[in-house]
């Protein structure tokens, strides 16, 4: 049985007068990847930000429709508690100015998560292994989070993101600023997060999409276009705007 773990409902929002996202209606399975694509200024990173109401710190936006996590509405969840149970990374990592080890325990120390040493040990090992980060530091977890490479530090990132133990995990072009190596490890880690969380991932690269999602949605000034298989989507479009788009040939208007 299908399980629907975001149900996204006729949303829309706004910036002031500006419509950005435009009556959207999605469904996002339970243990899934779905990879969202399209140009810039699509509603792609505005989509994410609204699944875990990051937008809401924003005084000019305002919305309309209804999104559900597990058939409850997140606007009458806690903010605190949606935001543990939904994480996000950006393009750019932004590790904390203190240790690795800190980095790890700062969050569910502040949350009272974990109290005891003993059991901080034990979420920050598990938290960098689940990251595939375990065996390059952990022999320096006192060393400066800012001086690990940019690919570790976005492995930090997500790391400190599984030690809140989230249920949907929302990457927002994560590879962007990587390396070929850096990137490959990057989808792999999230091709195994999946058994565990429910991953989004934003991405402008059409061959990461196809490579990481098990759907793919294609996104137009603030509209779904088309969602589908990842396999279908690149194969057999149909939408001849998504076609021009996987294809190249989409043109900036």
């Amino acid at each position: 049985m299908v399980n629907n773990k975001i149900e996204v409902k006729n949303f829309n929002c706004y910036y002031n007068h500006d419509h950005i996202l435009k009556s959207l209606n999605i469904n996002i399975i339970q243990n899934e990847i779905l990879t969202i694509i399209g140009p810039a200024n699509s509603g792609k990173t505005t989509f994410l930000k609204a699944l875990n109401r990051m937008n809401d710190l924003n005084i000019t936006y305002s919305y309309k429709g209804e999104i559900f996590l597990d058939k409850n509405s997140i606007f009458s969840m806690n903010m605190e508690k949606l935001r543990q149970r939904i994480g996000i990374l950006f393009a750019i990592p932004l590790p904390l100015p203190m240790s690795i080890y800190e980095n790890i325990v700062y969050a569910p120390k502040c949350l009272k998560i974990v109290n005891k040493k003993q059991d901080q040990d034990i979420l920050v090992e598990r938290s960098l292994k689940n990251a595939f980060l375990w065996n390059e530091v952990k022999d320096r977890l006192n060393l400066s989070a800012m001086k690990i490479s940019g690919g570790q530090q976005q492995r930090l990132c997500i790391a400190r993101t599984l030690a809140m133990n989230p249920e949907v995990i929302l990457f927002d072009e994560p590879c962007s600023g990587l390396d070929h190596i850096s990137t490959e490890k990057i989808e792999t880690l999230m091709t195994e997060l999946k058994y565990k969380y429910t991953i989004l991932l934003v991405t402008n690269n059409v061959k990461q999409a196809s490579r990481v999602g098990d759907k793919t949605a294609f996104f137009l000034n603030g509209e779904l276009i088309e969602i589908n298989q990842t396999d279908k989507f690149f194969i057999s479009p149909k939408n001849k705007q998504t076609e021009n788009y996987i294809t190249g040939r989409y043109i900036i208007s």
